[in-house]
């Protein structure tokens, strides 16, 4: 017997038809869509793509816009053989995509729960693999729209390696996109795990360019951008023990991005952009958690991906503000008394016990921050 890879389950369980003014009419009545408009996806970059979105689409996105009468034809045992007579059930539902908006016509057959659709996590993960061109990076949000709507969970983790695939394609714009969609698409910026990769995807955006002038101006306007979605209650609402919106090393690489920015243009801080950052920063440093765990490269690692954006942050900042202004000053004793020791002993711990092959994140992106100073 042939096997099938679990990404490809049967998503010929449910035909599709196209709508069109020949269509006979329908042996059902249109349903009230549950969950507006079924997300719709174009030929991708590769086949093994379009074969994980139209299982997905087949068999989790479209029973999750169903009503209950609906699914139970389509889930029920006892019920399915309706679908299987030479009367089939049809049903015209709106649909939308990056081409815009539209409706189809969907052909009802039976479906198991089990057999029929594919595990989130390792699905999200092979999804994020597959995703080569700026066109099937667009198709991001509507998929994530169809997970939400289906009941699909995407965990921190999951989001968390979301946003470093973004940031390493250059598509960080999509990924702040489907942030502004929090209600669609459930991104909801609310973890400080999720907030520093965002930061540090806008980081990325200026290491692509070359640190140039308008790298560094896109960077520190994705920096704002998310700085200001963390204030909407969609995304944080009250208080929390572990805020985003209070960590140092968020609103320290935001800081660090915004000053850069105002470096590279030659004329000061123009709207105080930078000092509120830097006083902000300043105030959430008692929530600083500057101690390492184990001494392990994992550690140290993980050490120097949080501080090494906050030290060549302040580093930026005093000079925009003056090394020996109120804010230079204080931005100057902290960076000598916490964020230098921390980084120091975290690139000496990898320097040491770095990996036989390959290069650890935390030691690239501290080489290429370094370069944002040149």
């Amino acid at each position: 017997m042939a096997s099938h890879h679990p990404l490809t389950l049967r998503s010929t369980a449910l035909r599709l038809r196209r709508h069109t003014s020949t269509t006979r009419p329908f042996s059902s009545t249109p349903p009230r869509p549950k969950h507006g408009p079924i997300p719709t996806f174009p030929p991708t970059s590769s086949p093994s793509l379009d074969a994980l979105l139209s299982t997905f689409r087949t068999n989790v996105f479209l029973p999750s816009h169903l009503l209950r009468p609906q699914r139970a034809l389509i889930y029920r045992r006892s019920l399915q053989h309706q679908l299987t007579g030479e009367d089939p059930i049809t049903l015209t539902l709106p649909t939308a995509s990056p081409d815009g908006s539209g409706s189809e016509d969907f052909t009802l057959a039976p479906l198991d729960h089990l057999r029929d659709e594919p595990a989130t996590a390792p699905a999200f993960n092979t999804f994020l693999s597959l995703l080569r061109t700026t066109a099937d990076w667009r198709l991001l949000p509507f998929f994530l729209e169809g997970l939400r709507t289906s009941g699909r969970k995407l965990a921190p983790a999951r989001a968390e390696k979301m946003v470093r695939r973004a940031a390493a394609a250059g598509q960080m714009g999509i990924v702040g996109e489907c942030a502004r969609m929090v209600a669609r698409t459930g991104v909801k910026l609310d973890e400080v795990g999720l907030a520093r990769e965002m930061m540090w995807g806008a980081v990325q955006t200026a290491v692509l360019e070359g640190w140039s002038a308008q790298g560094t101006a896109a960077a520190a306007k994705q920096a704002e951008g998310t700085l200001v979605l963390m204030e909407d209650p969609a995304h944080v609402g009250g208080e929390r023990a572990r805020d985003p919106r209070r960590a140092p090393e968020v609103v320290g690489a935001g800081m660090g991005l915004v000053a850069l920015r105002a470096g590279k243009a030659g004329e000061g801080d123009a709207g105080g952009k930078v000092e509120k950052l830097a006083r902000r920063t300043l105030d959430c440093w008692r929530y600083a958690e500057l101690g390492g765990r184990d001494g392990s490269w994992w550690d140290a690692n993980r050490a120097l991906m949080w501080w090494a954006p906050v030290e060549v942050g302040m580093r930026a900042a005093m000079k925009v503000l003056g090394e020996q202004s109120e804010l230079g000053r204080r931005l100057g004793e902290v960076l000598k008394a916490d964020v230098e020791p921390v980084v120091q002993k975290a690139k000496g711990i990898l320097e040491r016990e770095g990996p036989a092959e390959g290069r650890r994140r935390g030691i690239v992106m501290y080489e290429e921050l370094q370069r944002a100073l040149d």
